[in-house]
């Protein structure tokens, strides 16, 4: 019988909860001190989470079954494509229609819908998106066996993710600044399947790789704490800057994300709706910026805004409903669909 992972399915749910509260500003209700610590601070460690989760589970069916890699891969950029196109469709056509309100002349918007088709989709799909480009360009390198390349070179791209992010005040009045400004403006954000998704895809599939190792244990608790001591510093550091693009990036997500996912690996909790819990953090996923965006709509045409507090628990409560319907319904595709 194959181990079960109930900690980490509880995990992602929660933090699911935290990406429903980054697109409704839920932290903005606490102290400036606790906005930065949640809303800045752990909040923004779910993405980073769930690429790493990700990427654990390539990497254990690998480890079990190496010959059958290229199946792996075409299964699992499969399974994303499908909700990226429909959910991005949904958003784009929810997007014309917020910008249509605003009166935004329609070649702009044109404009605008196509680089984010290309670059970064609405509906905080990037990471969808980025999942899919990332496990492209490490295949070739786990198929060689080169884990520990890749590897390197991603922690370089990612270096130029948060130049473009929370250390852009590095580069501020230098040669490349001027390179950031230009790939920005053309590609909206480093927050892609290059520089980002692929260093947090490797780490959480050399996981995968190494899970039955003894060596992958070693000073997990320790070190994840001293990581959470120089989290708590860095967010202090780059709180006196005025970041790039939303600010998510950080030096500690590299080691914060996947020690938090070994911890975890060694859980031995047991939940009775797990699998619930499993598949809600990625139907709330894809079904929350919709959500949102009905919501934004209803208040530009009423013109009454609702509480930050009412938007995120009505958000979270809809995105359960719909998932929880749609589980119980007998028609495959819909039914799988925000699983």
């Amino acid at each position: 019988m194959s181990k079960q992972y109930d900690s980490i399915d509880l995990m992602k749910f929660i933090f699911c909860l935290c990406i429903i509260g980054i697109h409704t500003n839920i932290s903005s209700i606490f102290p400036k001190a606790l906005q930065l610590l949640i809303g800045r601070g752990f909040f923004r460690l779910a993405v980073p989470f769930f690429f790493v989760c990700s990427g654990f589970w390539i990497g254990k069916k690998y480890l079990k079954q190496p010959a059958e890699l290229d199946i792996i891969i075409q299964k699992y950029i499969f399974r994303l494509l499908i909700p990226l196109i429909i959910f991005e469709n949904i958003n784009n056509l929810l997007e014309i229609i917020k910008q249509l309100l605003r009166q935004t002349p329609k070649l702009t918007i044109c404009h605008d819908i196509l680089k984010h088709i290309l670059f970064y989709p609405y509906g905080a799909l990037w990471y969808v998106q980025a999942s899919i480009i990332a496990i492209i360009i490490i295949y070739p390198f786990l198929k060689k066996g080169r884990i520990q390349i890749i590897l390197i070179i991603s922690i370089f791209l990612y270096a130029f993710a948060l130049l473009c992010n929370n250390y852009y005040f590095l580069i501020e009045n230098s040669c490349l600044q001027i390179i950031v400004d230009s790939y920005m403006q053309l590609f909206i954000s480093a927050r892609n399947g290059i520089f980002v998704g692929t260093c947090f895809l490797i780490l959480g599939i050399y996981v995968g790789v190494h899970i039955e190792s003894p060596k992958l244990y070693q000073y997990t608790k320790p070190l994840l704490f001293i990581s959470t001591i120089l989290y708590f510093f860095e967010l202090l550091l780059v709180n006196q800057h005025v970041p790039l693009d939303d600010g998510a990036l950080f030096i500690s997500h590299l080691f914060i994300a996947p020690l938090l996912l070994i911890i975890l690996t060694k859980s031995s909790l047991h939940l009775k709706h797990a699998k619930y819990l499993r598949n809600l953090s990625t139907g709330m996923y894809f079904l929350h910026r919709i959500l949102i965006a009905v919501i934004d709509i209803l208040s530009f045409v009423t013109r009454k805004i609702l509480p930050v507090t009412a938007l995120f628990f009505i958000v979270i409560l809809m995105s359960i409903l719909i998932c929880t319907y749609s589980y119980t319904l007998k028609n495959r595709f819909f039914n799988q669909l925000l699983r």
